[in-house]
């Protein structure tokens, strides 16, 4: 990216550049060290450029740059990069404006003691765990530049704007997605009789379980289970739970859940139900 010129610099890792007529984002370890407005960028510090070409995502970017601190900007951009670069993904254009955003708001909370509660973080973590853990990093970033500590929902929250960012979807429909997850694992809480814990690695497995049964339904790529006649004769009670369950799935998804995925989801909860008994 030869010629192009520093207009602002949002920290020491990312700047605001022109070249031309083109506005562009530069990202690079120290790109905007010792180099005042107006410079020249060298190009061995240029790891990602970011041009968007959206006219109506390029003025909300523009508000954000007039309106956000732009520490909270360069930090915003230097977590999109990460994530592109651990997952190997392009992020979809509106999150350069969104996740500034939210992070701005959220430092705003935590200055007035506001805590925004998240009552799906572990249905994230268990549905988008890659997401889930550069959010974690991300969440880390903000806490070592502000000096401060954010809650864990926070994670969640910027775990949602990652994940609808790789899907090119709005933030508000991988938290619908995540909430009717949540309708479900409640269910069967209250089927199991017990408040299950949603940090231990079974409830994490059932989340995973559940989402790709979904998906395995929705695109007809069910799986025959060999095991289903033994599964409805040694666990009558959780082939039963099963069921309950089943019929919650298809009434929040809109699908028909096949016997044989029933019986998959029966040996889950068998799994959870074994563990309650043993820590009695």
């Amino acid at each position: 990216m030869e010629g192009a010129v520093i207009e602002k610099i949002l920290n020491n890792n990312v700047v605001v550049a022109k070249k031309g007529t083109t506005d562009m984002i530069l990202i690079g370890k120290g790109i905007g060290f010792n180099l005042p407005k107006g410079s020249v960028v060298p190009e061995n510090r240029i790891e990602k450029v970011f041009i968007n070409n959206n006219e109506e995502i390029n003025q909300n970017y523009d508000k954000i740059l007039s309106t956000v601190d732009s520490k909270i900007v360069g930090l915003s951009e230097e977590i999109i990069h990460n994530t592109e670069l651990e997952l190997d993904v392009k992020l979809s254009d509106p999150i350069h404006v969104s996740l500034p955003d939210h992070i701005n708001f959220a430092l705003s909370r935590y200055e007035k003691g506001l805590n925004m509660e998240n009552p799906f973080l572990n249905e994230l973590k268990g549905l988008y765990p890659k997401e889930f853990s550069l959010a974690e990093k991300g969440v880390n970033l903000i806490n070592q530049r502000f000096n401060i500590q954010l809650k864990d929902d926070e994670i969640g929250f910027i775990c949602l704007h990652i994940r609808a960012a790789i899907s090119d979807s709005e933030v508000g429909k991988s938290y619908e997605y995540t909430k009717r997850i949540g309708a479900v694992m409640a269910l069967i809480s209250s089927l199991l009789g017990e408040a299950v814990d949603k940090n231990s690695l079974e409830y994490a497995r059932t989340v995973t379980h559940i989402n790709c049964m979904v998906e395995r339904v929705k695109t007809g790529k069910t799986i025959k289970n060999q095991l289903l006649d033994t599964i409805k004769a040694e666990f009558v009670n959780e082939f039963d739970f099963a069921i309950k369950v089943s019929l919650k799935i298809e009434g929040i998804f809109g699908i028909s859940v096949p016997e044989d995925e029933v019986g998959y989801l029966a040996l889950h909860l068998k799994r959870l139900s074994d563990l309650y008994v043993l820590k009695k």
